[in-house]
């Protein structure tokens, strides 16, 4: 048995060697995914943090004493201008202003009565019926009644304004928070009971470093295309809003303030936009990012972030040239919202480029590189 073993062994090796280098079967190279990078026209972008507030917003206090009847509106929702939000209980001031109304008849019977005597008077007088301390008392009279109406016009005007109060109203067309008073409880003045917000229009602000302001106008000048198409320099913003599952949100406004001075101790300029908000998609308060373009490039080279690799000597990419990897070295410029990365250096738009898998490809690696495209692959030729 172990001789027929043996030859069988002896027979598979002569096989074997008799095969020529031809033969013998190569595995395939690999196959990786390529694309030449994107080109087309960008904005660089300065991003700032900031915050929302309303164009508008005023704490509604009560101005007078009472319970708190009514609310006369639904929280939150969207109020019109010169709407009854709150009424304190407004009885005793109708009462004031009834008593006001009275004395002010009072008051200009009176006078009535003392300008018919001191006509009689001056009549009098004339004829020596009446002597002259007699005239000068009932002129005396006259200007006492005068003043007398002056007061008690000033009294029925406090009386009536101290009723309006009693209604306290919406300044604007906007929002109202929910009460912080329910109705019944008696308050006094200067009693907070809602805030008013105007946000039909919404402020960001945010604050720029002084010098990083003075590069980006320069910046901007450089570039003819921004300037021209802005009138001056980023004037246009974008404010993004990120949810919790990271997802973002544009809206586009107009820069309307920058503060014309600079602060000492921080070396920031204090700068606003202003957003409209016709869909009340903002809120006061809201934390927010907001970027403006200082820069246009023209044909400008893009590819996705993800396809380009970082080691200790900076950012990288790999090509491909006659279906042969290069390691090559780029500059890159800066991201775009898409997630496409410009490249400055080191990649020309007739190149090709390995689109992922970067750990697995190796410099001067021989491959099969399939073209990316919208709907179908093609192999390089």
């Amino acid at each position: 048995m172990k001789k027929v073993n043996l030859f069988i062994a002896m027979v598979v090796a002569g096989l074997l060697g008799s095969c020529t280098p031809q033969e013998v079967k190569q595995m395939p190279p690999a196959r990786y995914s390529v694309a030449h990078p994107e080109v087309r026209d960008i904005q660089y972008m300065l991003e700032f943090p900031g915050y929302q507030q309303s164009e508008l917003v005023v704490d509604l206090l009560s101005r007078v004493e009472g319970y708190l009847m009514e609310i006369r509106y639904e929280a939150g929702k969207s109020v019109a201008k010169g709407d009854t939000l709150f009424v304190i209980e407004p009885r005793n001031y109708k009462n004031k202003v009834q008593q006001a109304e009275a004395q002010l008849l009072t008051s200009q019977a009176n006078l009535a009565l003392a300008q018919t005597t001191l006509a009689r008077m001056q009549d009098a007088y004339k004829s020596n019926a009446v002597s002259e301390i007699d005239l000068i008392e009932a002129t005396t009279k006259v200007d006492q009644c005068k003043a007398a109406v002056q007061s008690s016009k000033a009294q029925l005007e406090t009386a009536q304004t101290n009723l309006s109060y009693c209604y306290i109203l919406a300044p604007q067309s906007g929002r109202v928070t929910r009460s912080l008073v329910d109705e019944g409880n008696y308050i006094t003045p200067h009693t907070k009971l809602a805030t008013f917000y105007k946000d039909d229009q919404m402020y960001v602000y945010f604050l720029i470093e002084a010098s990083k302001l003075i590069w980006a106008q320069n910046e901007a000048k450089k570039s003819d295309a921004q300037v021209k198409k802005a009138g001056q320099p980023f004037s246009a913003v974008e404010v993004k809003l990120t949810d919790s599952q990271g997802n973002d949100q544009y809206f586009s406004g107009q820069l309307d303030y920058l503060s014309p001075s600079a602060d000492l101790s921080t070396g920031t300029v204090d700068m606003r936009a202003v957003l409209k908000n016709d869909k009340r998609a903002l809120n006061n308060g809201v934390y927010a990012k907001v970027s403006f373009s200082y820069k246009d490039v023209k044909d400008a080279v893009l590819i996705p972030e993800s396809s380009i690799g970082t080691d200790q000597s900076g950012r990288y990419i790999y090509v491909v040239e006659n279906d042969t990897v290069r390691y090559r070295s780029v500059q890159i410029g800066q991201l775009q919202r898409d997630n496409m990365r410009e490249i400055v250096k080191g990649l020309s738009a007739d190149e090709y480029y390995i689109t992922k898998a970067l750990t697995r490809v190796r410099n001067g690696q021989v491959i099969d590189p399939i073209i990316e495209q919208a709907d179908t692959t093609a192999v390089v030729k």
